[in-house]
């Protein structure tokens, strides 16, 4: 049995990390001083079944992938600094994934603002980004259902106004038991590190198997 999330030093660190502001002062600040690289802990955090709705409007069940290495990203589609970074980065590791790894590997992007982000705006969002949906899912639901998720993944979401959001930045590699392995917190995380990171969760699943 884990302990609460509350009391992981980890996500004591996470939960100060609320870098999606969405204030003008902020946003120049950004343009002055490019974001520190992401912080990586290594971490193991069970993380809970879950389901809610995809871009296309399906059910989607975090068990249908536990099987997978999983990259999961918490972001919303009106996000205007880290969270077009974070989806941009994610891009690129699935560009850069070989034919077999994109068998083995799953991404997740997982909506901190439902008010907004319906399954067509999830869709609309991933067509922007030229997401290719066939291992990657935009996730949406009810407020409830996403609490639990976020609250799982030690993710702090406040609702400043419609369509403004500040929330922690977690950028999360998840093994085939559906364990977190490794949390990229404050900013976009390197590509590369990231895919070193799944290449591991793979080698480590093979020798398991």
């Amino acid at each position: 049995m884990s302990l609460p999330l509350s009391l992981s030093p980890v996500f004591a660190a996470i939960s100060a990390l609320l870098v999606c502001s969405v204030a003008t002062v902020g946003l120049a600040q950004q343009t002055a001083h490019p974001p520190k690289a992401a912080q990586r802990r290594e971490v193991r955090i069970p993380i809970r079944d879950f389901s809610l709705t995809d871009q296309n409007g399906r059910e989607f069940k975090f068990q249908s992938v536990k099987n997978k290495a999983i990259l999961v990203a918490f972001a919303y589609t009106t996000c205007p600094d880290v969270c077009p970074l974070v989806t941009a980065a994610m891009r690129q590791v699935q560009q850069e994934l070989s034919a077999p790894e994109r068998a083995a590997v799953y991404l997740i992007t997982v909506t901190t603002d439902p008010e907004v982000d319906e399954p067509k705006v999830l869709a609309s969002y991933a067509k922007r980004y030229g997401i290719d949906p066939s291992n990657w899912s935009l996730l949406t639901g009810k407020e409830q259902s996403l609490r639990e998720v976020w609250k799982n993944f030690g993710v702090k979401v406040h609702r400043k106004a419609r369509g403004l959001i500040d929330h922690t930045s977690l950028t999360a590699v998840v093994d085939s038991a559906g364990t977190m392995r490794v949390a990229y917190l404050g900013t976009a995380p390197d590509p590369k590190l990231v895919l070193k990171d799944i290449r591991a969760v793979l080698i480590g699943r093979k020798a398991s198997g």
